[in-house]
């Protein structure tokens, strides 16, 4: 299968994207809407005067501060870069109708949900799945329905 000229120049911009943000010590996310998010370990400081517990100052007592949310965005992006690949690979897969198929990455778990038309393209799928690099379980949710 060939990927088309536009996708395959999109999925370059945003992996230099990524790897240039990992090399400057801050992640990037895409957001609902498709925007690029940039997380950077020198988040700004809260002011001196900001009691506790108010907007823009870390509660003392949660322990997250701006290393959290860097740590966040990083996970994002690599949940979402094993979601692209699952979703590559399915599409890749010969005899495999992926179109039915749903898949969401948290910490390297994937959950399939959605519909495949047989048991054998249900097993296709999954094998798929766990042979993509960065999966470490899979939830399975994947219905076997004739259409």
């Amino acid at each position: 299968m060939r990927i088309p000229r536009t996708c395959a120049r999109t999925l370059r911009i945003a992996c230099v994207s990524a790897a240039l943000a990992a090399a400057a010590g801050s992640a990037l996310a895409l957001d609902k809407s498709g925007l690029i998010l940039v997380a950077a370990d020198n988040a700004p400081v809260a002011p001196v005067n900001s009691a506790p517990g108010m907007p823009g100052r870390a509660d003392p007592d949660r322990g997250a501060g701006p290393d959290m949310s860097a740590d966040k965005a990083k996970q994002a992006v690599e949940d979402g870069a094993i979601t692209t690949r699952i979703k590559t690979k399915l599409l890749a897969t010969k005899d495999l109708k992926s179109t039915g198929i749903h898949v969401k990455t948290t910490n390297g778990t994937v959950e399939v949900s959605g519909t495949v038309p047989s048991k054998q393209q249900h097993d296709m799928a999954l094998d798929a799945i766990r042979s993509v690099e960065g999966v470490s379980s899979v939830n399975d949710n994947l219905k076997v329905s004739a259409r």
